[in-house]
């Protein structure tokens, strides 16, 4: 037996103990000391060791703005001195109006809203409003964790789910006592090796180790566990999935996250009528509203396009509406015209872009409001739809995958396809990519006789192949345990 835990054995022998504080000044010797005779006892069951919950409470920054005053009370501040009563629709805080109504400040009838006796009460001062009164006390840190462990006050609920304080619950020790094998274990002498075991304070200070060994060093021990920095898996994926396309001697380009129409749709032949447009498809902007295209001829050549094309007039209003891109083809599409005039001798012209994009769609399982996709384009002579069935097939190989194929429409290519796998989790197919051959329409409207093989990747789906996920939302939840313990990608 160490000399250390002897003599956290004699402490306890006397009764138990309430904190390490009471240890380490009985004891003299450091924390760390006590903490690694107490977890070597633990083991040998000649120690009790109690623990109990504890937990630490800190304003949100919401939190610390409402401690000047609750949206609730400026909403009954205001109807008191507009004459008790407003219209609905003229209350823009919409949480004030909420939280007024549950406490019965406020009353709703049609389309306006009254001041009740209770709401008077709190919106002169009279009565202190105890949500406000319980926030002041913790951030003075009076009793209030205490508060919430021993009753679970409804005014700490309230505090959590309007997101106005944290808690962070922790494990803390309440009591250390002997067991009769470690009352047994007194009865043989402590053997004082000599040896260091742990770099303490007292071993800095004295400088012990210019005298004395330090003891082996045992990796089986149980240790505290620690997490390293790592990248989120999203960011993984996508390196590796940048490496792949560099490998195969692909050069990256970027674009623009806020776009105009007239490069996410209209410079890809896409109708100005098309469903995709729709509020429930794609965000438009109100700030800026508009975004100016400048090229004046470039705007001609495509407004011939979908006139030839569709027969319908084009708007150029339409065409200047600012979004936030679709798709990352609008990268491709800024390209393609930006390489129309390359040297003979540069093609074939391999690029491709990684970046994040935005769909007003119904969330599930494999569908999110943003989400990352990774485009391509070739430009050449003669390019063929076998050609791009090659490129996806090798690039999917890189990561595991055998691409399924089946013949699509998308409006910017002729002919078209895309490329799904079967998920054996979800039990359902898995659209992974969608590509073809630019039209010769956008191609000639870029300023361009060449081919040009285009596609257009979603990265988030192939998570489903390289971490056990429910859903695409589980990625996004910025949960730091499942950010620091969730498996290695299996790339």
């Amino acid at each position: 037996m160490h000399i250390y835990e002897a003599k956290l054995l004699g402490a306890l022998k006397g009764g138990s103990a309430g904190s390490l504080e009471e240890l380490e000044r009985s004891l003299g010797i450091g924390r760390d000391s006590i903490l690694w005779a107490m977890e070597n006892l633990s083991k040998q069951g000649a120690i009790k060791i109690d623990k109990r919950k504890e937990y630490a409470v800190s304003l949100t920054d919401e939190g610390s703005r409402d401690l000047s005053g609750f949206p609730e009370e400026e909403l009954a501040a205001s109807l008191l001195k507009s004459g008790r009563k407003a219209d609905i629709k003229s209350i823009k805080d919409g949480i004030g109006l909420m939280w007024a109504k549950k406490n019965g400040w406020v009353t709703v009838s049609g389309d306006s809203a009254a001041l009740t006796k209770e709401g008077e009460s709190a919106a002169s001062g009279s009565k202190p409003y105890a949500l406000k009164e319980t926030l002041k006390q913790i951030a003075s840190g009076a009793g209030a964790v205490a508060g919430y462990v021993t009753s679970h006050d409804q005014q700490f609920d309230s505090l959590i789910r309007r997101k106005l304080i944290t808690l962070r619950e922790r494990q803390a020790i309440s009591g250390i006592s002997i067991t009769d094998t470690g009352i047994r274990m007194l009865g043989s002498a402590p053997q004082d090796d000599g040896l260091i075991s742990s770099m303490s304070r007292e071993v800095i200070i004295g400088r012990k180790w210019e005298t004395q060994k330090f003891k082996a060093y045992d990796p089986n021990e149980a240790s505290e566990p620690v997490y390293p920095a790592r990248l989120h898996p999203m960011h993984e994926l996508i390196n590796h999935v940048r490496s792949v396309w560099l490998n195969m001697g692909f050069i990256e380009v970027s674009g623009p996250i806020i776009e105009s129409a007239f490069w996410n749709f209209d410079a890809l032949f896409s109708p100005q009528d098309h469903p995709t447009r729709d509020m429930h498809d794609t965000f438009f902007l109100s700030n800026p509203s508009q975004i100016d295209i400048g090229d004046i001829a470039l705007l001609g050549r495509v407004r011939s396009m979908h006139r030839k094309g569709w027969g319908e007039p084009w708007r150029e209003g339409l065409a200047k509406k600012a979004l936030l891109r679709t798709h990352t083809t609008s990268v491709s599409a800024h390209y393609i015209k930006k390489l129309s005039n390359e040297l003979e001798s540069s093609y074939p012209i391999k690029i491709f872009s990684v970046g994040k994009v935005f769909r007003n769609e119904s969330i599930d399982y494999k569908h999110v409001a943003e989400l990352y996709q990774t485009d391509g384009i070739i430009i050449g002579n003669n390019l063929t739809l076998a050609n791009l069935k090659d490129v996806l097939t090798r690039f999917y190989s890189k990561l595991g995958l055998k691409p399924l194929f089946k013949p699509s429409y998308f409006p910017f290519v002729e002919p078209g396809l895309e490329a799904y796998y079967y998920d054996e989790q979800h039990k359902s197919f898995i659209e992974l990519a969608g590509g073809g051959i630019i039209r010769k329409e956008i191609a000639k409207a870029m300023g361009t006789s060449k081919s040009i093989l285009a596609w257009g990747i979603g990265v988030d789906r192939l998570m489903f192949n390289f971490l056990e996920l429910n859903s695409l939302i589980d990625m996004y939840k910025n949960e730091v345990d499942w950010l620091r313990k969730r498996a290695e990608l299996k790339i």
